[in-house]
């Protein structure tokens, strides 16, 4: 089952791309829906479906979000500050009912240009082929061990 679990990760898992484009398409016929529904195939995701960006030291960034528009909400709340903000991936680890997606990110804020260059990942839980939880970590380190793949 975990192999068919990293390909529905894989079905939305962006890369390439710069995560400000798709989430601040003001060109888009609905505002709540990005214009990442596009590029990702959205019906892999349980409608309830939980979404949360965790920082290496505070805990979570904002409360746990639900559904499409929380997920939605919650990136767009992550991008206000970037002006650019590229996810490259590096792969992924099969850890049973979740998976671990490795992702690159060059970013540059909107302020004063800075360039901003990290390794982050994301924990994606998987019921029954249908994503129930995404987990976005700042710190690789922390997705590696929130998905007991730490030493």
């Amino acid at each position: 089952m975990s192999e068919e679990n990293v390909e529905v990760v894989k079905r939305v898992q962006p890369s390439g791309v710069d995560m400000v484009k798709l989430f601040r398409d003001t060109n888009a016929p609905d505002p709540a829906v990005p214009a990442a529904a596009a590029e990702i195939d959205v019906t892999v995701f349980e409608d309830a479906f939980e979404s949360e960006f965790i920082s290496a030291t505070a805990g979570s960034l904002r409360p746990a979000s639900r559904g499409p528009e929380g997920f939605a909400e919650a990136w767009r709340d992550w991008l206000a500050p970037w002006e650019s903000y590229y996810v490259e991936l590096d792969g992924f680890i099969d850890a049973g009912d979740e998976v671990v997606s490795l992702v690159r990110v060059r970013a540059q804020t909107t302020r004063d240009a800075v360039a901003v260059e990290h390794e982050s990942a994301a924990v994606w839980l998987v019921r029954d082929n249908k994503i129930v939880r995404v987990r976005f970590y700042l710190d690789r380190e922390q997705a590696l061990e929130a998905a007991g793949l730490s030493e």
